[in-house]
């Protein structure tokens, strides 16, 4: 039985996993430092995760992971890497912008889009690619060209504007 959980508990639950320590456990301040989360934040998503039961949480003591829980907070941490590392490896961020980059884009993404953009990462990386992201690194350390900025134009601006003269002449009163 797969469970189904948000995308915010995702985030708590991939936080506990990489907040643990060599015990094999972490605490709420631990949790709410990592995600930058105030504790009664924090602590209203880890009680959804022990409901769900993918983490043992003990009032004012330690939070570990469930068998479950270890299972999806390591496939978590597999895919936000596949996207750290596209931000990394292809974007040419440092890895604290690629880091902060995965998490922030992340969890907003269906898990279609997650298998998607890790295989277009892996592609890129391991496949015949390999000359695009070097032509992608070579355009982005080319100095920019000045072009003209882009305007807005208003629909009524085109050349094709279908209002009549009396349309026109209300607007100009």
């Amino acid at each position: 039985m797969e469970v189904q959980i948000g995308s915010t508990e995702r985030k708590y639950l991939l936080a506990v996993y990489l907040t643990l320590n060599e015990m094999g456990w972490t605490r709420l301040k631990k949790v709410s430092d990592f995600l930058k989360v105030k504790m009664p934040s924090a602590k209203q998503f880890l009680m959804k995760l022990e409901d769900a039961k993918l983490i043992y949480y003990e009032k004012r003591g330690g939070i570990s992971l469930t068998q479950e829980g270890k299972r999806l907070a390591v496939v978590e941490n597999a895919n936000l890497n596949a996207v750290r590392m596209f931000f990394c490896e292809i974007l040419s961020l440092d890895e604290k912008e690629a880091i902060e980059a995965a998490w922030n884009v992340y969890f907003n993404l269906n898990d279609k889009t997650v298998r998607r953009f890790s295989d277009f990462a892996r592609f890129l990386v391991e496949g015949e690619a390999k000359t695009v992201i070097e032509k992608f690194r070579e355009f982005i350390n080319q100095p920019r060209k000045t072009t003209a900025p882009c305007q807005l134009k208003s629909v009524y601006e085109d050349e094709g504007d279908q209002r009549t003269s009396d349309e026109h002449k209300e607007e100009s009163v």
